[in-house]
Formats: structure tokens, C-alpha cells, sequence
């Protein structure tokens, strides 16, 4: 099994987000500290609402790189 970035995220799919990236949740804003693999809840325009840390947050939609799995050998 190979995971391998995809060209767009859905809801309900493993998405990466480097470091350095900017998350809130509209209230404070916390940036990674290392790249980070978190579940994709919502979408709109420009955001994607991530599960992080047990806290929902939203991160500009250019910070976030979907993940799928690779077939083959």
C-alpha cells in the first residue's frame, strides 16, 4: 500500500496539512508545528474544516492535500 496526494478533498477523507499552517476555529488561531494527517468534515469555498487534537478547526483550502490510498505492487 502506497498513499499518494490527490487533487481534491471530500468529506470524510484523510487529508495532510504541512507545517507551518494556520488553523482556527474563529475564536483563536493555532499554527502546526510539524505536517499533520486529520480528517476532512466540511467544505466551503475557500476553507476545509479539519478534526485536530479532538477540536474542530478551519484551514485555508491551498494548506490542505488530499490523501488516497495507491493500488498495485
Amino acid at each position: 500500500m502506497k498513499l499518494m496526494i490527490s487533487s481534491e478533498a471530500s468529506v470524510g477523507d484523510l487529508v495532510y496539512i504541512p507545517s507551518e499552517a494556520l488553523l482556527t476555529d474563529y475564536k483563536k488561531f493555532i499554527r502546526t508545528d510539524k505536517p499533520i494527517n486529520v480528517l476532512c468534515m466540511d467544505k466551503r469555498d475557500v476553507e476545509v474544516k479539519v478534526l485536530y487534537k479532538g477540536s474542530s478547526w478551519w484551514v485555508n483550502k491551498r494548506s490542505v492535500y488530499p490523501i488516497k490510498e495507491e493500488n498495485g505492487s
